[in-house]
């Protein structure tokens, strides 16, 4: 197959990262991947060519449209800029699928997202009805619960009206024992395309070596071993000055060793508080990424984080048990994270807890605590369940 992939990522990594792992199970075909969001320096796989249209983000509040320029900093853009922008992505993303002429043009998020970058989408969408991509299909990629809007009906009126007239399935990226997409999408009977559940998407670790990342880390088996991260760090950087503080109370009873990820996107000043705050101590370390993240995980006694759909997958695959901060902007996290807390997958921070004294408290009950590891029944194989479907529609129609 040849195969476009659409995903734009605004704040976070997240999407992302999903999406990627969506591409590296569709090793055996041609993908082409186009992302907008802040350019990410990481290694692609081999069969996998990737088209950064010219930069587009949004702040904190999904407020402005927002421009990363190459030394990093990111401003936001005055109205002529974000117009030669917009004329740029949409002439880009519509000559390279008039070139490609793709089996499968996938759309991560949209329309049940990203309705700011429609200006780039819509004009493809309407080119298919009208032929220009005769052998392309057009697939929605989600994940498995949707964000508040403030018109409810309005929004799931156009989700609806935009599927059913330029889509032809739905990916939901879920497990039904945790959450269907029915729980935050009331319409989902009028969408008349087919909608298919292929299992929460993560990286599955071929073989687990706790004892070798251990190693690397100097840290004996004895000694508890606590990973804390951020995902991108571009929301609530204090969690991990939080935890830096825990820990070092935690230490003078309980000696362990704590890795913090601050993540690339943390703003300069936090990152520079926390490395201030760490440098005296040496049973802690701060990186701002870790490629090798849930390799590092498998070998946590506990992590500590957001409760990011990502970062809560990686907890689940490689059945380490985390203490998770839900992000309370909108809905989504502590959704998630409530049904895993049920499931006995992980526990949900609060803000009272996040009190260094009360921190440190909770860090020394689950270090102690014996069988933290977690069991579950969770679908995780969502990356190549959805390359499987993909190639079902090709082949079958």
């Amino acid at each position: 197959m040849r195969i476009v992939h659409y995903c734009q990522h605004v704040l976070g990594m997240g999407h992302f990262f999903r999406s990627l792992e969506i591409d590296k199970a569709l090793a055996e075909h041609e993908v082409t991947l186009i992302t907008g969001g802040s350019p990410l320096s990481i290694t692609y796989p081999p069969h996998l060519q990737v088209i950064e249209l010219p930069s587009l983000s949004m702040d904190e509040n999904f407020g402005a449209f927002v421009h990363t320029e190459e030394d990093g900093t990111k401003r936001v853009l005055r109205e002529q800029e974000l117009d030669s922008i917009k004329a740029q992505r949409t002439t880009i993303l519509t000559e390279t699928l008039l070139a490609l002429q793709p089996d499968i043009f996938l759309v991560e998020l949209f329309p049940f997202g990203r309705k700011q970058f429609s200006f780039e989408l819509m004009p493809v969408l309407q080119l298919a009805t009208q032929n220009a991509f005769p052998y392309m299909y057009t697939v929605c990629s989600v994940r498995d619960i949707l964000v508040e809007k403030k018109h409810q009906e309005k929004f799931e009126e156009r989700v609806v009206s935009t599927l059913n007239t330029y889509f032809d399935a739905v990916l939901v990226h879920t497990d039904p024992q945790v959450i269907t997409l029915d729980k935050t999408f009331t319409r989902i009977d009028d969408i008349t395309i087919p909608i298919y559940n292929t299992g929460y998407i993560t990286p599955l670790p071929a073989k687990v070596r706790p004892d070798i990342v251990r190693k690397s880390h100097s840290i004996p088996d004895t000694i508890p071993f606590i990973l804390g991260s951020i995902g991108s760090g571009s929301v609530h950087p204090e969690l991990m000055q939080h935890l830096a503080e825990a820990s070092i109370l935690l230490n003078e009873s309980t000696p362990h060793s704590l890795l913090i990820s601050t993540g690339p996107f943390m703003p300069q000043e936090y990152q520079q508080q926390i490395r201030a705050l760490c440098a005296a101590y040496p049973h802690i370390t701060v990186t701002d990424f870790i490629a090798d993240f849930i390799d590092q995980l498998s070998a946590a006694d506990l992590s500590v984080s957001m409760a990011g759909y990502n970062t809560t997958m990686n907890l689940l695959a490689v059945n380490t048990f985390g203490l998770v901060y839900p992000f309370d902007q909108n809905r989504e996290q502590r959704m998630r994270s409530s049904s895993l807390e049920k499931l006995g997958a992980l526990s949900i921070l609060e803000q009272k807890d996040l009190e260094p004294q009360n921190l440190c408290s909770l860090l020394a009950k689950y270090l102690t605590k014996p069988n933290r590891k977690p069991q579950h029944s969770i679908n995780l194989h969502g990356a190549t369940e959805s390359a499987r479907l993909l190639e079902r529609l090709v082949t079958t129609g």
